[in-house]
């Protein structure tokens, strides 16, 4: 038996006798120690707490425990993702305050129709008795010739077709005030713009009525949420002069006697 073989020898044997003197420190030393079982606790709302069920969400903290906590807190957008933003909170308006108001509206109108009437009439009439005046009085005249008579006869044909189309667009801001506030929380928004240039003048008033929530964060409302909107607009200067109809024109049309 050589050196090596006497110092392995040697070395199991000594392992062996201090595995047999301490098998408690040995069994503490491992690595693989055994968890002791977790009290029973009872099932609340069908989870049960500690252990994880599907769809939840393991919390710690203060909100994780089960004195005076929910267990079933419920699954809300600013608890699962990072970029929630919360609404902002809903602005509150008085009078004279400034919102503006987006115009764009697009009105198209097309419209046909068509009509023909015939007509047939026949008249015929006979004139049986006539009289003179003789002597300051009225006296029967018997005709020689016999009783005239009249007879007529008319067809009358009639057709018409029409067609129109009408095509408008309005599309601009305009800085409205809050006149008044309704009990019921609607706000009266009032509006007044004029525009001049060198001759000519354009003028354009808005009135309607629209709710807070419909006014975005930007304090931009949009014309389709207004209610009882009412546009004008008024055009002054020589560039409306060279359009417009003259009186007559404007008398002939509305009248239309042909």
């Amino acid at each position: 038996m050589n050196k090596f073989t006497t110092t392995y020898s040697i070395a199991i044997a000594t392992f062996v006798l201090i595995s047999m003197a301490s098998p408690a420190e040995s069994q503490d030393s491992s690595l693989l120690r055994a968890i002791p079982p977790r009290p029973a606790t009872p099932v609340q709302n069908g989870l049960q707490p500690g252990v994880f069920q599907p769809g939840q969400i393991e919390q710690t903290g203060p909100a994780a425990s089960p004195v005076g906590g929910n267990q079933n807190q419920p699954l809300m957008l600013d608890r699962v993702s990072w970029t929630h933003q919360p609404a902002p909170a809903i602005r509150t308006y008085s009078k004279n305050d400034v919102v503006t108001i987006r115009v764009d509206e697009i009105t198209r109108v097309m419209a046909e129709g068509s009509a023909e009437s015939r007509k047939i009439s026949l008249y015929q009439a006979v004139l049986t008795d006539w009289i003179s005046l003789r002597d300051f009085r009225l006296r029967p005249d018997q005709q020689a010739n016999g009783d005239p008579a009249v007879g007529t006869q008319s067809i009358n044909n009639n057709r018409a077709e029409s067609t129109v189309e009408s095509r408008e667009s309005m599309t601009f801001n305009i800085a409205a005030t809050v006149v008044d506030i309704r009990p019921n929380g609607l706000l009266v928004l009032e509006a007044r713009k004029q525009i001049r240039v060198n001759d000519n003048l354009w003028e354009t008033s808005l009135t309607g009525i629209c709710r807070g929530q419909d006014i975005a964060p930007d304090n931009v409302v949009l014309s389709k949420d207004l209610i009882d909107l009412e546009i004008r607009k008024d055009d002054r200067g020589h560039l409306r002069d060279g359009y417009k109809r003259g009186w007559f024109q404007r008398w002939f049309d509305r009248v239309q006697p042909f």
